[in-house]
């Protein structure tokens, strides 16, 4: 495994990164976070739901934060296993709420459990590779050990900045380390294939599910593109809300543009719910 991997992981830890298991009233929030996220990410929209009186769950998916080992062998049935034991321990009504990759996962829960609603907040669902390169990954996979993604990269493109602080806001394209490892760093072959498989399948699942369905996608997006999302969305039969806001990828910061607008929507979920 790169150094890179290996610096990546002590700094997720800390307490903030661990799983959020805040109880209170119905209906309980579930809150799936987004490819390299950990639960961190969620923490101030899960206090202000808490505050509400709302119960907060927020899981740790296997392969990220202090798990990141796991990221190169990690698998879809690792991480619906984890999802559903979360929600197994749930009692009450649930929103679904998943971020990015945890968009996709959300899906395929929701197809799944049906809760009593959905909420996507830019959530992937597709691979930006070509689909003959898709169909190859197998191939490949037999001759090298994985693409290295950030090899040509240009990390002085501010485009490029933005999309490496949506992945992850730890990696700071200005640290001439950070550059090299990253120009080095191979994505296993097995992972991609992961991904573009997780993407699939939510595609599919969103037909099935009957939950009504919210999203919320910046129009500044580079990581995942509002193009994406708004093709996704036509899938969903129950979509109630399509909001496209300001802003780039990190819709769960408080800093970002949507994130007053995203607070009030989830209260108004809660409150219709269980009141």
């Amino acid at each position: 495994m790169s150094e890179l991997w290996h610096r990546l992981s002590e700094p997720f830890r800390s307490p903030e990164h661990q799983p959020i298991e805040l109880p209170g009233r119905s209906p309980a929030f579930l809150l799936i976070h987004g490819f390299m996220g950990t639960p961190a990410e969620w923490r101030p929209l899960a206090e202000i739901l808490h505050r509400q009186g709302f119960t907060v769950s927020a899981p740790l998916l296997p392969g990220f934060g202090a798990r990141i080992d796991e990221l190169p062998t990690v698998t879809l049935t690792d991480w619906e296993e984890t999802l559903l034991r979360t929600t197994s321990r749930i009692s009450s009504h649930v929103v679904i709420v998943g971020f990015s990759l945890g968009g996709a996962l959300a899906t395929l829960l929701a197809a799944r459990l049906q809760p009593a609603a959905l909420v996507l907040l830019a959530p992937f669902s597709r691979l930006p590779l070509p689909f003959w390169y898709r169909r190859l990954i197998p191939l490949f996979e037999r001759f090298s050990a994985g693409p290295r993604p950030f090899a040509r990269v240009d990390f002085d493109d501010t485009a490029v900045q933005q999309a490496l602080s949506g992945w992850n806001p730890m990696l700071d394209p200005s640290d001439p380390l950070v550059r090299d490892e990253l120009r080095s760093l191979r994505f296993p072959w097995r992972l991609l294939r992961e991904l573009a498989m997780t993407a699939e399948r939510a595609r599919q699942a969103a037909r099935s599910v009957e939950s009504p369905v919210s999203i919320v996608q910046g129009r500044n997006d580079t990581t995942v593109p509002a193009r994406d999302t708004r093709n996704f969305a036509r899938a969903f039969e129950n979509l109630r809300f399509f909001i496209e806001t300001p802003g780039d990828h990190q819709l769960v910061r408080p800093e970002h543009p949507a994130f007053p607008l995203l607070s009030r929507l989830l209260i108004a979920l809660g409150e219709g719910i269980g009141g």
